[in-house]
This record gives structure tokens, sequence and C-alpha cells, in this order.
């Protein structure tokens, strides 16, 4: 079955398309932005890869291969579980699989989830399975962040890009999901990516980040404002979203150029957040308010 995501059906199609006519490549990198879908369109992908009976439009969702995938039990099968890094043994595991013959006869798929994580021990590891795969054997890695991948694995793997969506159909997808109006603001704070807008709209968290926005873009009119605010923005997860998507609207609506460091200031920040704890965030935040303030004065 094909996927319902609308943004998504083109570049299924045409790997649905090459699936079916044998002549896909073994080794698929779904790029785009965290939130687009790229996890749904490659677990269809693996089905119809391992489908005995596969259809034009996806697995059969009959055959013994597609009712052991149902359940998480298929034999030819890796999903990858990553967290904090993908590691060498991680690896490993793949080569085993990708190596061995196939328990139902067909093929033999392995889907990765994050590949920017792989350590550059594991990366190098990947690269004999990439060049020497196996017969029908298939490797579908996808990421958010192709850049951090290295050279040596981007060139061994067929490249399919999924663009951010602004458009009119992903909008109108993201209102039929949701029984209360979608914040106009939510799909371009959010990347472009109709699922992380929609998470964000079901859990009520657009409710709280609407609230902030108009804060945020208060304070930086007037000034006042800002030790309550403060306090508002240093839990707020989507908080380097929040900042972009305030100054980028700023220069809109200003109609000149931007001050030079403006974005650098934020693009400052966001770097280094991860590294700020405690106080010293607080303070780093405080900062970085005052510094807008000023620049956008």
């Amino acid at each position: 079955m094909t996927t319902s995501l609308p943004w998504l059906q083109h570049t299924e199609r045409r790997l649905f398309e090459l699936a079916c006519q044998e002549q896909l490549h073994h080794a698929i990198l779904l790029t785009g932005p965290a939130g687009i879908g790229k996890h749904i369109l490659a677990k269809q992908l693996a089905h119809l890869l391992l489908c005995l009976d596969p259809l034009p439009d996806g697995a059969c969702g009959r055959c013994k291969s597609c009712l052991l995938g149902k359940a998480g039990h298929h034999p030819d099968l890796l999903l990858l579980e990553v967290s904090s890094s993908i590691s060498v043994d991680q690896v490993r595991e793949i080569s085993v699989l990708m190596q061995n013959s196939p328990q139902q006869g067909g093929a033999r798929v392995v889907v990765v989830p994050q590949a920017e994580k792989m350590t550059e021990s594991a990366a190098n590891a990947l690269l004999k399975t990439l060049e020497e795969p196996g017969a029908r054997s298939f490797l579908i890695l996808y990421t958010a962040f192709a850049e951090q991948l290295m050279p040596t694995i981007l060139s061994r793997c067929q490249r399919w890009d999924i663009p951010a969506q602004y458009g009119d159909d992903s909008r109108q997808w993201l209102a039929q999901q949701s029984a209360d109006p979608v914040p106009d603001f939510l799909l371009e704070l959010c990347g472009g990516a109709p699922l992380k807008a929609l998470t964000l709209q079901n859990s009520g968290e657009a409710i709280t980040l609407a609230a902030q926005l108009n804060a945020l873009q208060a304070y930086l009119q007037t000034g006042s404002g800002l030790a309550p605010l403060q306090k508002q923005l240093e839990t707020q997860p989507e908080l380097a979203a929040l900042l972009y998507y305030t100054v980028r609207h700023w220069t809109l609506q200003q109609q000149q150029l931007p001050p030079p460091q403006l974005f650098s200031r934020v693009a400052r920040w966001c770097r280094d957040e991860q590294r700020i704890l405690g106080q010293n965030k607080s303070l780093a935040l405080t900062t970085l308010l005052l510094d807008l303030h000023q620049l956008l004065r």
C-alpha cells in the first residue's frame, strides 16, 4: 500500500517502480528534514522489497513475508535501533544479515535511521558491505543531516531528497488531521516538516509556541518583559526554530537588509546551546535576547 502522505507519493512511486523492475540500487539514502516522513517511506520500501507477491503500489500485505513484517518478526529484515551513535558492532550485524542466505527466499533488507550518527569506524566498516552487498540485499539509510555523512558513504549510495513542504497541499493535509485550527506559522516554524508540525499541534505545544512567539516579538519591539520571557524560553525545545522564525520575519517586514551579525548571532547560540548548562544557560539566553533587541532596534 502506498503512503497517504501526499508529498511522499511521487518519490514512493518511482522507488516502487524501480523495485518491481529489479532496477533499484542496493543502497538507498533518503534525505530531508526531520518530520518529513522518511521513516515511513523507508519501511514501506522495505516491506515491498521483502514481499513475495508485490503490487505496483506496494507490498501485497497478505503473503507470509508481509505477515511476518507486520508482526515485527521478519528474519530477513533488520530495523536498526539507534540511540547516541551507530557502532561498529551494529554495522557487523548489518553485514552478517546481508551476506547470509535469505530465510524466506526473497530479499534481505536493512533500514538505518539517523545515519549521520555512524561513528567513523562504523562508517568505514560499512564500506565493504556497500561495495559487496550480496545478491538481493538492500540497505536503506535515512537522515536529516546528509552533510554529516562521510563522502565515501555518500558516493556509494543513491540519494533521494525529500524537500521541505510549504505548499497548500501540505497545509491542507495538516488542517485535515487536526480538530483544532492549525496556527499559520506552525509549518514554517517546523522547517516545512508536516509530521513534526502535526506532533506539536496534537500535543498542544503549538498553543505554547504561539504565546511564546507573541511574547518574543513584543519584547524585541519594546525591550520590556525580559525576565519572564527568558524563563519561558529556556525550557522550550523548539527555541532555535522560534528564534530563526522571528528574525526571518522581522527582516521580511522591514523590507531592508538585516544587520550582518543578526543571523550569525542566532547561529552561534544554536551551536553552543547544548553545551551550556544551569545558570550559565540562563545568562547566555538573557545575553542573546538583549543582543537581538539591540540589533533589531
